[in-house]
Protein backbone atom coordinates (compact mmCIF):
# COMPACT_ATOMS: atom_id res chain seq x y z
CA UNK A 1 0.00 0.00 0.00
CA UNK A 2 1.46 3.61 -0.83
CA UNK A 3 1.14 6.77 1.13
CA UNK A 4 -1.37 9.36 -0.38
CA UNK A 5 1.07 12.09 0.53
CA UNK A 6 4.34 10.86 -1.51
CA UNK A 7 4.42 12.42 -4.94
CA UNK A 8 7.05 11.82 -7.12
CA UNK A 9 9.45 14.62 -8.03
CA UNK A 10 8.65 17.47 -5.83
CA UNK A 11 10.86 19.52 -3.99
CA UNK A 12 10.44 21.15 -0.73
CA UNK A 13 12.08 24.55 -0.33
CA UNK A 14 11.98 26.11 3.03
CA UNK A 15 13.59 29.84 2.53
CA UNK A 16 11.87 33.24 3.96
CA UNK A 17 14.17 35.12 0.92
CA UNK A 18 12.24 35.49 -1.94
CA UNK A 19 14.98 36.00 -4.24
CA UNK A 20 16.48 32.87 -3.39
CA UNK A 21 13.06 30.95 -3.60
CA UNK A 22 12.65 32.51 -7.30
CA UNK A 23 15.99 31.50 -8.67
CA UNK A 24 15.64 27.84 -6.83
CA UNK A 25 11.27 27.49 -8.27
CA UNK A 26 13.01 28.37 -11.67
CA UNK A 27 15.59 26.51 -12.08
CA UNK A 28 13.44 23.14 -10.89
CA UNK A 29 10.63 23.46 -12.85
CA UNK A 30 12.69 24.26 -15.46
CA UNK A 31 13.65 20.55 -15.21
CA UNK A 32 10.36 18.87 -14.44
CA UNK A 33 10.02 18.98 -10.65
CA UNK A 34 7.13 20.40 -8.46
CA UNK A 35 8.37 23.04 -6.42
CA UNK A 36 6.48 23.69 -3.09
CA UNK A 37 7.43 26.39 -0.80
CA UNK A 38 7.32 27.04 2.65
CA UNK A 39 8.79 30.85 4.48
CA UNK A 40 9.36 29.48 8.01
CA UNK A 41 9.18 26.13 10.07
CA UNK A 42 5.90 26.16 11.42
CA UNK A 43 4.61 26.36 7.44
CA UNK A 44 7.25 23.92 6.58
CA UNK A 45 5.78 21.31 9.34
CA UNK A 46 2.20 21.95 8.00
CA UNK A 47 3.02 21.03 4.85
CA UNK A 48 4.29 18.00 5.42
CA UNK A 49 1.29 17.00 7.49
CA UNK A 50 -0.36 16.85 3.84
CA UNK A 51 2.53 15.73 1.37
CA UNK A 52 5.82 13.90 1.13
CA UNK A 53 8.11 15.31 -0.98
CA UNK A 54 11.23 13.56 -2.27
CA UNK A 55 13.70 15.99 -1.31
CA UNK A 56 13.68 19.29 1.10
CA UNK A 57 16.35 22.29 0.72
CA UNK A 58 16.40 24.12 3.74
CA UNK A 59 17.49 27.90 4.82
CA UNK A 60 19.21 27.43 8.15
CA UNK A 61 18.39 31.23 9.03
CA UNK A 62 15.11 32.04 8.91
CA UNK A 63 12.80 33.56 11.88
CA UNK A 64 11.10 31.52 14.57
CA UNK A 65 12.66 28.85 14.00
CA UNK A 66 15.89 28.21 12.51
CA UNK A 67 16.65 25.06 10.02
CA UNK A 68 18.57 23.24 12.25
CA UNK A 69 16.00 22.57 14.62
CA UNK A 70 13.31 22.08 11.90
CA UNK A 71 15.37 20.05 10.40
CA UNK A 72 15.66 18.19 13.87
CA UNK A 73 11.80 17.84 13.95
CA UNK A 74 11.49 16.55 10.59
CA UNK A 75 13.75 13.67 11.26
CA UNK A 76 11.75 12.98 14.25
CA UNK A 77 9.01 12.68 12.17
CA UNK A 78 8.70 8.51 11.04
CA UNK A 79 7.83 9.19 7.53
CA UNK A 80 10.76 11.85 6.97
CA UNK A 81 13.50 9.78 8.79
CA UNK A 82 14.92 8.91 5.46
CA UNK A 83 13.60 12.00 3.31
CA UNK A 84 16.91 13.72 2.01
CA UNK A 85 17.48 17.63 3.69
CA UNK A 86 20.32 19.25 1.78
CA UNK A 87 21.11 22.84 3.52
CA UNK A 88 21.75 25.58 1.34
CA UNK A 89 22.74 28.64 3.83
CA UNK A 90 24.74 31.80 3.70
CA UNK A 91 26.56 30.26 7.08
CA UNK A 92 29.87 28.55 6.00
CA UNK A 93 31.37 27.92 9.03
CA UNK A 94 32.44 24.74 9.63
CA UNK A 95 31.00 24.40 13.15
CA UNK A 96 27.18 25.82 11.37
CA UNK A 97 28.57 22.82 8.28
CA UNK A 98 28.64 20.31 11.59
CA UNK A 99 25.51 21.61 13.37
CA UNK A 100 23.64 20.94 9.73
CA UNK A 101 24.78 17.84 9.60
CA UNK A 102 24.09 16.30 12.64
CA UNK A 103 20.89 17.69 12.81
CA UNK A 104 19.89 15.52 10.11
CA UNK A 105 21.43 16.99 6.59
CA UNK A 106 22.91 15.04 4.15
CA UNK A 107 24.51 17.74 2.16
CA UNK A 108 25.12 21.39 3.29
CA UNK A 109 25.96 23.75 0.32
CA UNK A 110 27.03 27.47 1.04
CA UNK A 111 25.11 30.40 -0.84
CA UNK A 112 25.81 31.69 -3.38
CA UNK A 113 25.82 29.00 -5.24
Amino acid sequence: MTDDRHTAGVVMLVDDNPDTLRILIDALEGVGLTALVARDGASALSLLDRIEPDVILLDAVMPHMDGFELCRRIKAREPFANTPVLFMTGLGDSTDIVAGLTAGGVDYIVKPI
